[in-house]
């Protein structure tokens, strides 16, 4: 659904940074949510799953209910009214018509047609919204994240650093000479070796990690809950295998610079990425093809 009216929000949180979190693994789906409003059974483990969230959230849950229905965005101090409002007319429909009305209908309906809230309406399925999503925040040429998602996520990863003491690193990668090899092979060759470069970071990562493409030779990873000592580790493990896997044996390395944080005080994404440039930037001047952090 689309088009915001009266009720939406004009605050800090934009519709861009909700529709990111669909990528999301913890984010409450459509299912979930259809479920807690009574449209299927819940499970004990998805009833828990949802005390938790609503404990952790406060406010804000009710609002994440809404968006996993409309994807607007709701200010928390009216979306739990909003909530309640929506699944009562859902089962007044429901008893109306004698069969169960499913809570995206009923939210249809009463944005639409009594609140006036949503204006106009659009149907997609979700997963088909997740995709738009990906293919928006991904770096054409590698497949990796771009610097728009780099941006939001190590500021998400940030905040969790803060408020659970957790430490989270960044890794800042760079092509040794990467000039000089285009210079001499040609764009097309340096393209090749960018998507090479590319998926060999996504290779040599954890499940976990963020792999992004910074902008031209520069790629990052973002290292939730990992230390400086640990990230060094994965960095020269990923410095070793881009040197060794070159095609027809040409000479490519990289210099890395790593920087930490954990709990606060909050750095900022601005002053946690030159910590890591300037790691980078002291490789490159002790003779390129290491790792500082």
């Amino acid at each position: 659904m689309n088009t915001p009216g009266n009720s939406l929000s004009s605050g800090k949180e934009t519709d861009k940074d909700r529709l990111t979190s669909l990528l999301s693994t913890d984010v409450l789906t459509l299912d979930l949510v259809s479920a807690l409003a009574g449209d299927r059974p819940l499970t004990k483990a998805e009833a828990l799953l949802l005390d938790n969230k609503k404990n952790s959230l406060g406010n804000r849950f009710f609002s994440d209910l809404l968006y996993a229905i409309t994807h607007q965005h709701f200010e928390a101090a009216i979306a739990e009214t909003l909530w309640q409002e929506i699944v009562r007319h859902k089962y007044e429909m429901s008893a109306a018509l004698k069969r169960n009305i499913r809570v995206v209908v009923a939210a249809l309906d009463y944005l639409s047609n009594i609140t006036g809230d949503i204006l106009s309406t659009t149907l997609i399925a979700e997963d088909q919204i997740a995709d738009i999503i990906d293919v928006s925040l991904r770096d054409g040429l590698t497949g990796l994240f771009n610097h728009t998602f780099f941006y939001r996520r190590i500021d998400f990863e940030l905040n969790r650093s803060a408020r659970y003491g957790t430490p989270v690193s960044l890794m800042m990668i760079d092509i040794d000479d990467f000039k000089e090899f285009n210079d001499r092979y040609g764009h097309q060759e340096g393209d090749a070796v960018l998507r090479s470069v590319g998926a060999l970071i996504k290779a040599e990562s954890r499940d976990s990690d963020i792999c992004c493409r910074y902008g031209g030779e520069e790629f990052c990873v973002i290292l939730p809950s990992t230390d400086s000592g640990e990230a060094v580790l994965l960095a020269e493990r990923l410095r070793k295998a881009i040197e060794k896997n070159q095609p027809d044996n040409r000479k490519l390395t990289v210099s890395i610079g790593i920087a930490a944080a954990s709990g606060l005080p909050l750095h900022t994404p601005e002053s946690l990425v030159k910590k890591a440039d300037d790691a980078l930037y002291e490789a490159k001047a002790g003779g390129k093809n290491r790792v500082i952090a």
